[in-house]
């Protein structure tokens, strides 16, 4: 196996790579992301409506690429579709994921119908050329626009939301699930595991959610389209939102980094990696420096309100959520089970489960990201763009 060196021993590998580091990362964005766009929809909270249309984009490209981690990772991934014919459930937990991720795909297709259908209502009529067509085609022959429709299309969104949030809690929620269940890894065996993860998803979606705001519309539109009131807005959630989160680090460090409230093998395999080990600096450097900086960051009102300044706040969230990703997933195999010393892990840079797969996975997600910003009608300017331009 090309992916490790094996412990001191050989006698144990770290067989969940770096592609089941990315698959929670993913489902983390996903979830997060869904839930920042569903604010204005399930709790009334109308200053984060301009989100809705680029939340539903960003949703469904991380979405439909988030199950390729596992799949690259499988042994034989020709064999996904015995996931749905073979009874899993209950008996794997891990077979609940095609379920609730076919489900959440249903749902996020849904929602980008409804959200869409009144300006692809608009460009159909409009527009010229292929993009009438287009439009046409995403109506579904659908055209009505009076009152009585937007109502009750408004009212079929707020349920599409009410619903995606449970299942972003359930899609990310049961990650954490699984590992805080898996008692023959001493590092993982925590009930902190679930609200741990779902916590730090929402933390990264919605500082995935500002630099996408940032970038698509200062990028795209103008610099001065961007909102810097609403930035501010997000970054006053994001602020609360890591204070929960770096509360739920310092417990699960007092669980398995402080003797008193930990059993002897969790607190010996805590110090071993994390305090002088191989993740010391993953574990102190990004995963919880990042995460403090960021949240001092946020107390500056200069920051709050500056597109560099919550920029750079973002990405010090996603290095930290992802370094806890890592630390979680590589560090909890760290610590054999049965041999002496530490198991040893180096991501290869090319071939199966190395960087390589990691940059192509993100690559098609930015792809799927730039074809619905070419295809769909996010923003005011994009569609008077298009009405003047589509013959």
């Amino acid at each position: 196996m090309p992916l490790q060196t094996g412990s001191l021993l050989g006698l144990e590998h770290v067989y969940w790579g770096i592609l089941i580091v990315i698959y929670p990362y993913l489902s983390g964005l996903v979830a997060g992301s869904f839930i920042v766009g569903a604010l204005s929809k399930v709790f009334g909270a109308k200053q984060f409506e301009p989100l809705a249309k680029l939340a539903a984009i960003v949703t469904l490209a991380l979405l439909l690429i988030a199950a390729l981690a596992p799949l690259a990772d499988a042994r034989q991934p020709s064999r996904f579709l015995e996931l749905y014919t073979r009874p899993h459930v209950p008996y794997a937990p891990m077979g609940l994921f095609p379920l609730i991720w076919t489900v959440y795909v249903l749902l996020a297709l849904a929602e980008t119908y409804f959200i869409f259908r009144q300006d692809n209502i608009y460009l159909a009529d409009r527009a010229a050329g292929w993009r009438a067509v287009w439009h046409r085609w995403l109506t579904f022959g659908w055209r009505d626009v009076s009152p009585r429709a937007q109502r009750r299309e408004h009212a079929i969104l707020v349920v599409l939301a009410a619903f995606g949030i449970l299942l972003a809690f359930a899609f990310h929620g049961y990650i954490g699930f699984i590992f805080g269940s898996l008692k023959a890894r001493h590092l993982w065996s925590n009930p902190l595991m679930m609200p741990l993860f779902i916590v730090s998803a929402i933390v990264s979606g919605i500082a995935l959610m500002i630099l996408a705001y940032v970038t698509v519309v200062g990028g795209l539109v103008s610099r001065q389209a961007v909102d810097t009131g609403l930035v501010a807005r997000l970054m006053n959630l994001l602020m609360w939102t890591i204070f929960v989160d770096l509360f739920l680090d310092l417990v699960d460090f007092l669980n398995a980094g402080v003797q008193a409230y930990t059993t002897g093998p969790t607190y010996a395999g805590f110090h071993a990696i994390f305090m002088g080990g191989p993740l010391t600096f993953m574990y102190w450097g990004l995963q919880l420096g990042f995460l403090t900086a960021a949240m001092i960051l946020t107390f500056f009102p200069m920051v709050r309100r500056s597109r560099l300044g919550a920029s750079i706040t973002s990405l010090l969230v996603l290095v930290s959520v992802y370094a806890m990703r890592y630390d979680t997933v590589i560090g909890g195999q760290l610590q054999p089970k049965v041999s002496q010393g530490l198991v040893q892990y180096s991501p290869p840079w090319l071939g199966r489960d190395s960087v390589q797969t990691v940059v192509g996975v993100f690559a098609i997600a930015i792809l799927l990201i730039a074809l619905q910003l070419l295809l769909l009608p996010w923003d005011q300017t994009w569609i008077e763009y298009w009405t003047r331009h589509s013959r």
